[in-house]
């Protein structure tokens, strides 16, 4: 069987598993049934947890260099008709602050649409060897014991270990594999994205605003830029309750609304793109069945509002990947793999369930005021830092993770397990998150001698965190150890264990906690010390 792991879905969500798999030797075949990348910008946002990752996948640079410059002071305006706007004295929410910068993450987000991020997801995947095959549909999925057969339309098949199923929320494998789904469902909102070309009369290339929302009677939307003289004008006028189907808007009539939108009757514009959008809030019973693995859209679809969508897929993607390729290396069992639904199926409901009180209080939203909190909490609003990074994991994957609801306001990152490790700059340039790899990792206190012994024989990476990162001497302290103490963190950068202090049998204690953490009977021998 040449294929370890087969992802169905070409969009961000598959393309980044397979980088993530790629990257430590998976072999990873992915299967699009377009016949190429998506030209439509979508999803716009990757926030700082998203970075991050890609970050520690060694793409974060070539992310930024896709992406448009940052509009600084940027946020929500609202006019009547474009033409004669002054934008400048718009009613305006959520501007934009002038530093993008995270002092919890050692990366900041960026607004890279899909459309500029897909391109670089594909050449690294195919550049670490993954094998991207477009206007492949699969139309049928059968597994069993030792693995997964894939029928394609044209007759094909493939046969793999296992199976990502990121084909969207109307993806065939969902419904072949008979997981149903749970959640408000449709929402109404339904939408007519264009994607056009212009020189907006009176508007300049960097228009100051992040979204602009157009009333007029005739052709109400959300005018939002996109990069290089495009922008995309979401058509809230479209009714499929009252008959309205996509074809009612080709490109002529998609055309006459951006112009009246715009108040320009003569404006010379190039529809580029038309796609049907709506609003939906659903997340799957089950993210496993047997050896196929639902990620992205086709584990969850939540509204657009607090951008958790793409960002959410990302983070599957991320989390199920080291686990299969440590199951698929032999050092992990096959409860490692239960974890993944254990672990991100709550997340995902988290998230659909503050998109839809971001939807229905847009005000609290976009009110970045501090003031507002105790409005937002009133809500059940939690902070943006606290739904980015604020959730923690209880599962197989984790032991000691203390249990209940993550705090709603800023995280409690503090090496507690199942929560993500702290971000600390050890150097200008070295983020404790920068010490991590593709497998587990040791983090140790500057007295953490026994524990780097203990750790010699087990197939993970050892840090010693002491003067030469940690000058003021003060790190073990705030992620809860003693100088003598560990925390073993895994590959996507969450806590796994931890030893407050020193044993008197740190490798007996390390071990079986290690192995427990894989599901594994024995671990597999080999020395790799500090890195």
């Amino acid at each position: 069987m040449s294929i370890d792991v087969l992802v169905v879905g070409g969009g961000s969500v598959g393309l980044a598993a397979a980088v993530f798999l790629a990257r430590p030797g998976v072999a990873v075949t992915v299967v699009e049934r377009r016949d190429g990348l998506s030209a439509h910008p979508r999803a716009a946002g990757l926030n700082p947890r998203s970075m991050e990752i890609f970050r520690s996948a060694g793409i974060e640079a070539a992310i930024r260099a896709a992406t448009p410059p940052r509009r600084a002071g940027a946020g929500v305006v609202t006019v009547p008709v474009l033409a004669g706007a002054d934008l400048t004295a718009a009613p305006r929410t959520g501007v934009v602050p002038e530093d993008d910068s995270d002092p919890l993450s050692p990366s900041g987000g960026v607004a890279c649409a899909q459309d500029r991020l897909d391109p670089v997801l594909y050449a690294e995947a195919v550049r670490r060897g993954a094998d991207v095959r477009f206007g492949a549909a699969l139309t049928a999925i059968d597994q069993d014991a030792d693995g997964v057969t894939a029928r394609l339309a044209d007759g094909r098949t493939l046969r793999a270990r296992y199976v990502i199923a990121a084909d969207g929320t109307r993806g065939p494998v969902r419904d072949l594999l008979g997981i149903a789904t749970d959640g408000p469902g449709e929402l109404g909102g339904h939408m007519i994205s264009v994607l056009f070309r212009a020189d907006l009369p009176g508007v300049p290339e960097d228009p100051g605003f992040a979204m602009c929302v157009i009333k007029h009677p005739d052709a109400p939307g959300i005018l939002i830029p996109a990069d290089g003289g495009r922008w995309l004008f979401h058509i809230t006028s479209y009714r499929p309750s009252e008959g309205d189907t996509p074809a009612d808007y080709p490109p002529e009539r998609c055309r006459e609304l951006i112009r009246t939108a715009a108040g320009a009757p003569g404006l010379d514009l190039t529809v580029e793109s038309v796609l049907p959008w709506q609003s939906t809030a659903l997340v799957a019973d089950r993210f496993r069945a047997g050896r196929v693995f639902l990620a992205g859209d086709a584990a969850h679809v939540v509204p657009p509002t607090g951008g958790f969508g793409l960002n959410t897929g990302i983070a599957d993607a991320h989390n199920l990947a080291w686990k299969l390729a440590l199951v698929l290396s032999g050092q992990a069992g096959d409860p490692l793999l239960d974890s993944y639904d254990a672990e991100r199926r709550p997340v995902a409901r988290f998230t659909m369930e503050q998109s839809l009180i971001r939807g229905t209080h847009r005000e609290l939203h976009w009110d970045l005021r501090p003031e507002r909190a105790a409005d937002r909490r009133r809500v059940g609003m939690a902070s943006l830092a606290a739904a980015v990074f604020g959730y923690r994991y209880d599962s197989g994957a984790v032991l000691g993770a203390p249990g209940g609801p993550a705090p709603q306001e800023d995280p409690e990152l503090d090496g507690t397990p199942g929560s993500r490790l702290p971000h600390r700059w050890l150097t200008p340039e070295v983020s404790t998150l920068d010490l991590l790899g593709d497998r587990f990792t040791l983090l140790t206190g500057p007295d953490g001698d026994a524990w780097t012994d203990a750790a010699a024989d087990l197939p993970i990476g050892v840090r010693r965190i002491g003067a030469d990162l940690d000058p003021a001497g003060d790190w073990p302290a705030t992620v809860g150890l003693a100088p003598d103490g560990a925390l073993l963190v895994r590959p996507d950068g969450f806590v796994a264990w931890r030893s407050p202090s020193g044993t008197a049998e740190e490798a007996r204690v390390l071990h079986d906690a290690l192995r427990r953490l894989l599901g594994a009977d024995a671990l597999v021998s080999g020395r790799h010390g500090d890195r």
